[in-house]
């Protein structure tokens, strides 16, 4: 939501409140997903004009919604990001602020990955960041984990494709570290 790409931030809010309460309505569970651009440095994204999601958060959503939402997720590309791989003290670090936002949601990943699907020559970075990603514990007793390989359809889930196996390796990863 706080993405840059998104629209400017109060149509967004708008947008955002209205499908909460209409997801809310009808009895759904409600997700937000925030691109998580302080990770890397500067703000890696469009750098310090586009908010955090911490800052996003703070500003744009009301805290009826805030506190009524069932899961807020995090999209993260290292990639986009100078190649940082936040260690889990710095995910908890970053979970806890956003848990103080949203204190009745579980929190984690939404969508990781590349910008692009995996080429031969991305295999290995593709490789690298999902070992990380699904192997990661903050220690959090609200952390769900629940990473969204962006290209998953192109690199990971048909006969024959480049990250068939290192996404059950990764699953098993996850399942390793969340227990």
């Amino acid at each position: 939501m706080n993405g840059n790409w998104t629209g400017p931030y109060l149509t967004v809010a708008a947008k955002l409140t209205e499908a909460y309460d209409d997801v809310a309505a009808a009895g759904g569970t409600t997700a937000l997903t925030l691109y998580a651009n302080d990770f890397g440095p500067d703000h890696c994204g469009d750098g310090q004009a586009e908010l955090t999601p911490a800052q996003f958060s703070r500003r744009y959503v009301p805290a009826r919604v805030a506190h009524g939402l069932g899961y807020v997720f995090l999209s993260y590309y290292p990639t986009q990001c100078g190649n940082r791989e936040p260690s889990p003290a710095e995910l908890a670090r970053a979970l806890r602020q956003l848990h103080s936002i949203y204190p009745g949601a579980s929190l984690g990943f939404g969508e990781v990955g590349l910008p692009n699907p995996v080429t031969k020559a991305s295999l290995s970075r593709a490789r690298q960041i999902m070992q990380w990603a699904y192997s990661l514990n903050p220690g959090l007793p609200y952390y769900a984990g629940g990473y969204f390989w962006w290209y998953a359809a192109e690199d990971a889930l048909r006969p024959g494709v480049l990250l068939r196996t290192a996404l059950r390796s990764a699953f098993r990863s996850e399942a390793a570290a969340l227990g």
